[in-house]
């Protein structure tokens, strides 16, 4: 009995160290429902269309940034708010702003999280400077968008947003409406 307790006795205490050093296996990320992130945006508005814009700025794009938060329901629905303050760099001073919010359906693949969006909300087309936009409607209105794009989990705490493509569209705008294009990218991060 004594040799097969000395066997048993050093094999009990080797598997009890695996625990102690944890080397049991863990998820690779800890997941938390909570993320706030960061973007850079880079858009083609569409506002600037015949009869109500010049032609030579038919094709302009804009830049700002995007603040977005995320909550996530389980690991394939969440819900995702945004604000797109598209004004840092603008060729005829003319501002786009968006608050939406809306479900957000995610794909993970090891570290990647593919996603698509349905979003709705409000939009406004600010005028910076009025003396050389006469003519073009501005203000409030409704915008419903959809996107893709994808995450890499850098780390527990730290996502990259490596791509977001969002086609936007504002029903209200003018008479026909308009449907610009916004791409970000930046980084988040989850809450522990």
């Amino acid at each position: 009995m004594r040799k097969i307790l000395m066997m048993i006795g050093p094999l009990a205490c080797l598997l009890s160290f695996a625990s102690i050093a944890s080397g049991q296996a863990l998820p690779l990320f800890s997941e938390s429902p909570y993320q706030a992130g960061f973007e850079l945006t880079y858009a083609r508005p569409d506002f600037w269309v015949l009869p109500i814009g010049d032609p030579q700025y038919s094709r302009q794009y804009i830049l700002g940034v995007t603040g977005y938060g995320d909550y996530n329901l389980t690991a394939h629905l969440g819900l995702e708010g945004e604000f797109h303050c598209i004004c840092l760099i603008t060729s005829l001073d003319r501002a786009e702003l968006s608050y939406l919010v809306g479900p957000r359906f995610m794909f993970p693949h090891r570290r990647y999280d593919f996603y698509a969006k349905a979003m709705i909300g409000m939009r406004d087309l600010f005028i910076q400077e009025t003396q050389d936009n006469h003519g073009i409607p501005s203000g409030s209105g409704a915008v419903y968008a959809l996107a893709v794009g994808l995450d890499y989990n850098y780390s527990p705490n730290w996502n990259i947003r490596a791509l977001e493509v969002e086609v936007q569209k504002w029903p209200t705008y003018s008479t026909n409406g308009i449907n610009p294009v916004v791409i970000s990218t930046g980084f988040a991060y989850r809450f522990p």
